[in-house]
């Protein structure tokens, strides 16, 4: 059982979840900010669930005061600029008729002003009384400077807006302020608390929402850094291909994201947004940034988990790559402190020359640049003489050797080792070489060696079958030692076979051969060979002469040798096909037979010597009859392949045709 905590369909939930009480918490904070910037909720507001309660509404009624006092000013004023004119027009039908749910009267002077619409607005006691009905009013006696309402911060408000109304008011000034709870107008203060009723009462919710969804989001986070990059199977973390980006990049893709998106809400902070507006623009900037974001953060994580954020990062890079160098040789060294050395004079004179104007600060600037191109002109012919030298040694000429004083530095350093490298393959060639003649020349003294006993192994087996050998027995002793003398002669005859062609010590009279008829006169020899194994054989050449540039004697053994293969190891009482076609003009000549025992060898493997001789010892064959066909076949400009399908084995040899017309 695996880790289902791991599972893909769990991080998948835990990545859609986490991104939902992200936006929840961010809708939350951003309806709070919206709230407490408009003045609409206040600390002191929470428990409060009326809006003629709030500090929302003692904003709204200061504002309204404001404009009050300013239209009950232009009331009393006889010159009106064109301006204040427009101005309280304005202010008119904001307070007049049926355009307002705050009411006044105001007196000063002995003059009574008033939107109310009852009998006794002169009178101050019933208008009062009428405003206290209403339900929310301020009221202030200049006579007496006293205050008295239900409003909150009436004292605060009345003398920042109100006070300048009563400089001159004699002795029964005053000013009655009230609002009717009903709101039955549409006016401001009506607007501002469908406002707060719509919203105010998702606060408490949305703080409760809010303070949960945080922590819910701090713990998916969690979750999915100690999942991220694991599975169930294995405890292996896995990678994807943002992992093997440089953390730099990775970086940069942050800071560009971040400014991006600052750039964006300053762009968006200079126009007016409504709440719902700027609730769904929230939320939308945080399902785009959460997916960036948590993509970039995790790959971090899996870098960190596969301690992989040092080897991906430029930095560690740059860092190793300067351990890398100082840890070099001297001669290293001594070319980083020569750099340095430069860059050093060159800051020198380009201060002197740029920055003080002197005159030999230019001239030492240009014999630096100068000197600095030179060098690098010198070494760059050096390193493509090198370059031009090891292609020489990749393409067999072992004996070339660089002149080790016309380099310096690093140059000379690779043409001392490059040297010793030849050398060392020079070495190699002649040491494989020299063990290959003597190989030969050891096959071949061993073959003279054997052949001359051999010879007279045979001629006397020859005599004594002459004789009349009347015991049976002794007649196939006879016999057997007949076999193996032969089987004996051929194997020294195929040793040096392939002792010359090993040496390069043979010659071909190559000429033109009709391969029809050599096919022919072959299978012709083998017709009693295959009758006794029970073979047969079904033959498939052209009725025209196939004529090939060849050797005839060595062709003789290539073809010999491939019928003697069939005659060996094919099954017993099974067909062996026997095909000679032209394409194209080429002659291809190919035998098909069924292997008496199962080949697990590599077809390349079986034109090898030995091959046979090693996995089948016993059988009579010796593993040396297809690599001599081989060999021979490749002398004289042919092809020689094997293929294998199951126990079916099929060679083929290839010529090139000199005229043909196939016809079958």
């Amino acid at each position: 059982m695996g880790n289902t905590h791991y599972s893909n369909a769990f991080k998948t939930v835990a990545v859609l979840l986490q991104m939902v009480f992200l936006i929840i918490v961010i809708v939350v904070f951003s309806l709070l900010v919206n709230l407490f910037g408009r003045s609409m909720f206040t600390l002191s507001d929470v428990g409060t669930d009326s809006f003629f309660d709030s500090s929302y509404y003692t904003k709204v009624l200061s504002g309204q005061l404001v404009d009050l006092g300013n239209y009950l000013q232009f009331q009393g004023s006889r010159e009106k600029s064109e301006k204040d004119t427009i101005k309280y027009k304005q202010y008119k039908m904001q307070f007049e008729g049926e355009n307002s749910n705050l009411y006044y009267w105001y007196e000063n002077g002995g003059n009574i002003r008033t939107n109310m619409e009852i009998e006794e607005k002169y009178q101050r006691e019933y208008v009062l009384k009428y405003a206290r009905e209403l339900g929310s009013y301020l009221y202030y006696d200049d006579s007496r400077i006293y205050f008295e309402g239900n409003i909150k911060g009436k004292s605060y408000y009345f003398q920042r807006n109100i006070l300048r109304l009563f400089q001159n008011s004699g002795e029964n000034g005053g000013l009655i302020v009230a609002v009717d709870m009903h709101l039955p107008n549409d006016d401001e203060i009506k607007e501002a608390a469908d406002i707060y009723y719509a919203y105010f009462p998702w606060v408490e919710i949305s703080v409760f929402l809010g303070i949960l969804s945080s922590m819910c989001f701090v713990l998916f986070i969690i979750y999915l850094t100690l999942a991220t990059g694991r599975n169930d199977e294995d405890e292996t973390i896995r990678l994807y291909r943002i992992d093997y980006l440089p953390m730099e990049i990775l970086l940069a893709v942050f800071l560009i994201y971040i400014s991006f998106l600052f750039a964006f809400c300053a762009k968006l902070g200079q126009k007016s947004w409504d709440i719902a507006s700027s609730l769904i623009l929230a939320g939308t900037l945080v399902f785009i940034s959460d997916g960036v974001l948590l993509t970039l953060y995790l790959s971090l994580v899996r870098k960190i988990k596969a301690d992989i954020f040092v080897s991906t990062s430029l930095l560690g890079w740059s860092v190793r790559t300067v351990k890398k160098r100082m840890r070099l040789q001297p001669y290293k060294r001594g070319t980083v402190i020569r750099m340095v050395f430069l860059v050093v004079v060159a800051f020198f004179f380009a201060e002197e020359a740029f920055g003080k104007g002197r005159w030999w600060g230019y001239v030492g600037l240009l014999a630096e640049i100068a000197l600095v191109f030179t060098c690098t002109l010198s070494q760059e012919n050096q390193r493509m003489e090198i370059l031009s030298g090891i292609t020489q040694i990749t393409g067999g000429n072992m004996d070339y050797k660089f002149v080790e004083s016309d380099y310096t530095g690093e140059c000379r350093i690779m043409a001392e080792r490059i040297n010793n490298i030849g050398m060392g393959l020079s070495n190699a060639v002649e040491e494989n070489l020299k063990s290959e003649r003597l190989k030969t020349e050891l096959i071949t003294n061993v073959s003279h060696d054997i052949k001359t006993p051999l010879t007279s192994i045979i001629n006397y087996v020859n005599l004594i079958k002459m004789e009349n050998i009347q015991n049976e027995k002794i007649e196939n002793y006879v016999d057997i030692l007949e076999k193996k003398s032969m089987r004996l002669k051929q194997l020294t005859e195929d040793l040096m076979e392939v002792s010359k062609i090993s040496s390069g010590n043979i010659e071909l009279d190559m000429q033109q051969i009709n391969m029809v008829e050599l096919i022919y006169q072959t299978g012709g020899e083998f017709n009693e060979i295959f009758e006794e194994k029970g073979l047969t054989i079904i033959t498939r050449l052209p009725k025209e002469p196939v004529m090939i540039f060849a050797d005839g004697s060595r062709l003789w053994r290539v073809v010999q040798n491939l019928y003697n293969n069939a005659a060996k190891y094919a099954l017993k009482d099974t067909r062996v096909y026997v095909e000679l076609k032209v394409e194209e003009g080429w002659a291809e000549f190919s035998m098909k037979d069924i292997s008496e025992q199962e080949l697990e060898t590599a077809p390349d493997d079986l034109s090898e010597r030995f091959v046979r001789g090693d996995e089948s010892r016993g059988t009579e064959g010796s593993g040396l009859g297809l690599s001599i066909a081989r060999s021979l076949t490749n002398l004289m400009g042919g092809t020689f392949e094997i293929h294998l399908d199951g126990d079916l084995f099929t060679v083929s040899i290839v010529f090139p045709c000199i005229g043909f017309s196939a016809g079958t």
